[in-house]
């Protein structure tokens, strides 16, 4: 925080603070008043200054929550800036220098490449609102420099595993215990529509429109996500069982991701298949779409992107689309005319 004046202003009084980015102005009626403000202002920068890591990573949260970041999102956030500045929790944050910012950073180890590049790019954010809000004087890490590549995509289910762990799913299913069934069920939504761990988690009696036959997704990332898919016919009894009696607003799931991640896991141990999680299967469900004829602009959509980019980066191969476009290219080339005897 800068404070300026106070400077006359006709037959006024202004003060000028700055803050990071932002700055407001501030009149008063006498010279005394404006004196008597800096002297508050500049008590409240000291206090400011002297904030510890620890309380600017909770004042960053809270400002993360402000900016409508899901809970979920936020105690990650926290978890990774906490482990980051452990050992100097309790000190005062403009006490920690670059080079000690730097160096906690690289000691970091035992950690994938993309939780590492994902922490950093968190922590560069974090220092920038740090400054912003004068608990730091100088930005730290920014001359850390990302390392190594993020690996896209996680590991899929061939053709016949899938069939494996849908039938082992579908016939948890049919379990008496509700807990199994809703269980079960719920390692199928990944793989059956393609939809996020969180999209699966959110979803709601009311989302299940149309007498049971479409599926709406009104909460995601981005607009994109934001779409309905047709439910299969003979996936509609399993969903019907989810909703029966419940009122509308109820969620279909009411639990963590982690359970979801810890279901899907279980189901591939039961069927004797590859370990997948909920991201991989929304893999499988995009390579299963091009294996039925569909285009990837029809998958991409599916799955709630904005652009075929993301979904061949992360989720579909493009190698199976690439010999889709052929054999269709050859079919084409192949006579309609009947054969001579």
């Amino acid at each position: 925080m800068r404070i300026f004046g106070p400077y006359p202003h006709g037959t006024r009084f202004r003060i000028l603070v700055r803050l990071g980015k932002e700055q407001r102005v501030q009149s008063f009626t006498s010279e005394a008043e404006a004196q008597a403000e800096v002297r508050r202002l500049r008590i409240e920068a000291q206090e400011q200054a002297a904030i510890t890591v620890e309380k600017a990573i909770a004042g960053y949260a809270d400002q993360l929550r402000k900016n409508g970041l899901k809970e979920g999102s936020v105690v990650t956030a926290v978890y990774r800036l906490t482990r980051l500045f452990e050992s100097v929790l309790s000190a005062p944050m403009e006490t920690i220098t670059p080079a000690q910012a730097r160096e906690m950073y690289q000691s970091l180890t035992g950690l994938s490449v993309d939780t590492r590049l994902n922490m950093l790019a968190l922590a560069k954010k974090f220092c920038h609102v740090a400054r912003e809000n004068g608990w730091i004087k100088s930005l730290l890490l920014q001359d850390v420099k990302r390392e190594g590549r993020r690996r896209c995509g996680k590991n899929k289910l061939t053709l016949d595993e899938s069939r494996k762990y849908l039938a082992t799913c579908l016939t948890q299913a049919t379990s008496t215990d509700s807990q199994v069934r809703q269980a079960a069920i719920a390692a199928c939504m990944p793989l059956v529509f393609g939809l996020r761990s969180g999209e699966v988690l959110g979803l709601r009696v009311k989302d299940i429109d149309d007498g049971g036959q479409v599926l709406r997704v009104t909460s995601a990332k981005t607009r994109a996500g934001i779409r309905s898919l047709q439910i299969p016919e003979w996936f509609q009894p399993y969903l019907a069982s989810l909703t029966k009696d419940q009122p509308s607003d109820a969620k279909l799931f009411p639990r963590e991701k982690t359970w979801l991640h810890r279901n899907c896991v279980n189901m591939c141990k039961l069927a004797g298949v590859s370990r997948v999680v909920p991201h991989g299967l929304r893999g499988v469900h995009a390579d299963l779409s091009i294996l039925a004829a569909a285009t990837p602009l029809q998958v991409s959509q599916a799955l709630g992107h904005t652009n075929t980019g993301v979904t061949f980066r992360h989720y579909a191969d493009k190698g199976l689309a690439e010999q889709q476009q052929h054999e269709q290219a050859v079919q084409s080339l192949i006579p309609t005319t009947t054969s001579p005897n």
